[in-house]
């Protein structure tokens, strides 16, 4: 989903395939190679859906979370975004997962980006797959994420 992502003075890591728990192992990695990054912004999950696995999902992303606010970066979670051709199951989980991470991220004061109704419906942003943005969700995704950051105030 990230691929084609571009903010000023950030840098886009893009793990095809990775879960949750994959971006959690790189979070050492990404802080030791930025130790001036003020925050890292996680966008990661979906390919968790398929998966079927809710309750670990849930723990996975809390993981995550503290994982990255226990190094004293910001942690800021890019919302879930619906795909063009998921099932209606898939679409579901997409959904529970997305209520269930805004409220989390408001308990734990941890800011989080709606993405859901920014592509919800919106076939004309993803790629042939149905599943990737195109290069004009690529750019919304890059707005949402670049309002984020501006909203908390996070130097890049």
């Amino acid at each position: 989903m990230v691929r084609h992502v571009t903010l000023p003075r950030s840098e886009t890591w893009c793990l095809p395939g990775a879960r949750v728990e994959d971006v959690q192992t790189r979070v050492p990695e990404v802080v030791e190679q930025h130790p001036t990054a003020s925050a890292i912004v996680v966008h990661v999950g979906s390919n968790d859906i398929r998966l079927q696995q809710s309750e670990k999902l849930k723990s996975d992303f809390t993981s995550l979370i503290q994982t990255i606010l226990a190094t004293g970066k910001k942690c800021i979670v890019s919302g879930p975004i619906p795909s063009a051709c998921f099932s209606d199951m898939q679409f579901s989980r997409i959904r529970q997962l997305h209520a269930w991470l805004v409220g989390y991220c408001s308990r734990e004061r941890v800011p989080f980006v709606d993405n859901f109704g920014s592509f919800w419906r919106r076939r004309s942003l993803f790629a042939r797959d149905g599943r990737h943005l195109n290069r004009a969700g690529a750019s919304l995704l890059a707005s949402n994420l670049e309002l984020a950051l501006e909203a908390h105030h996070t130097p890049r």
